[in-house]
């Protein structure tokens, strides 16, 4: 009995250990699983946040080229906004047809007109083009120009580059806006003296110490009418699309005067070599000048 007692007593013991091993064997399997369950969340988490960031940059991405308006319904609420209409004819992903759709479109903004492009190569659009047209053959790149009521009023065949675009466009529609008519008064008013100083040179017998002195001063006639014209243009605003070059023009005429006193003052000197030199660099800026004049029609500043 005592024997048996002891026996069942081991036995007991046996089974409370196995129990108690059984337990603490599932708990630590149950931790070590859990341990790795915030790994992996976080692990998704960065993947998820990951993806929406890359999906995010694209996005951007892709908004940065934009296309243009196109078509029939554009071209309608373009003339809508703007009594005249620049229409680009082109074919997307020919480089050369692209790039005058640029210009055309560069052309457009200059001188404030609307703009639209067809791109010839979207079927839908050159059916478009082709029922707007009618019996009017076109092929890319062109530039058509087209005033209210779709009345097409004048093409550009071949490329044409922003300037020529521009200038098209103020032809077909001339507008004469207040800033235009202020720069064309300014310059109508110093026209005329400019005009006597520049006699005053020309007649001038430079091969002789008189006639120096005389061009010189004429010169300096001309250098300090022009100093008074520039700040005159000055004062005048133009619209957005003209200040760059009307800006430019100001600029080299205000350049073209200093230019003129050096070349007095080498005159002076008799130093005619750097008198004709800066003659010559007179010459090429006030060309450059009256082209932009002429583009911008302030028809009296372009002398």
């Amino acid at each position: 009995m005592r024997f048996l007692a002891v026996l069942a007593l081991i036995l007991l013991a046996a089974a409370g250990a196995y129990v108690l091993m059984r337990g603490s064997s599932s708990t630590s399997s149950t931790a070590g699983t859990q341990a790795t369950l915030p790994t992996t969340t976080k692990a998704t988490t960065r993947t998820t946040t990951t993806a929406k960031q890359n999906a995010k940059v694209e996005k951007r991405k892709k908004s940065k080229h934009k296309t243009p308006l196109e078509g029939v319904t554009a071209l309608d609420a373009a003339l809508v906004a703007h009594p005249l209409v620049v229409v680009s004819v082109y074919a997307r992903s020919v480089a050369t047809d692209e790039q005058a759709m640029k210009e055309a479109k560069a052309g457009a903004a200059r001188v404030g007109a609307g703009f639209v492009a067809f791109n010839v190569f979207d079927e839908k659009i050159a059916r478009q083009l082709a029922t707007l047209l009618g019996d009017n053959a076109t092929s890319s790149p062109e530039v058509l120009f087209f005033k209210r009521g779709r009345k097409l009023a004048f093409t550009l065949q071949g490329f044409a580059d922003s300037q020529v675009v521009a200038q098209a466009a103020k032809n077909v529609y001339p507008v004469s806006e207040p800033w235009v008519r202020d720069a064309n008064t300014i310059c109508g008013r110093y026209s005329a003296p400019l005009a006597t100083a520049q006699g005053k040179i020309r007649i001038a017998d430079l091969n002789t110490a008189a006639g120096r002195k005389q061009a010189a001063a004429g010169l300096d006639e001309a250098a300090a009418l022009l100093n008074k014209e520039t700040k005159s243009l000055s004062a005048v605003r133009p619209t957005r699309s003209a200040a760059k070059d009307y800006a430019q023009i100001v600029a080299d005429l205000r350049q073209v005067a200093t230019n003129i006193r050096s070349e007095a003052q080498a005159l002076r000197s008799n130093d005619q070599a750097t008198a004709k030199a800066t003659d010559q660099k007179n010459a090429a800026l006030i060309a450059s000048a009256s082209n932009l004049a002429t583009t911008l029609q302030i028809s009296t500043c372009a002398s």
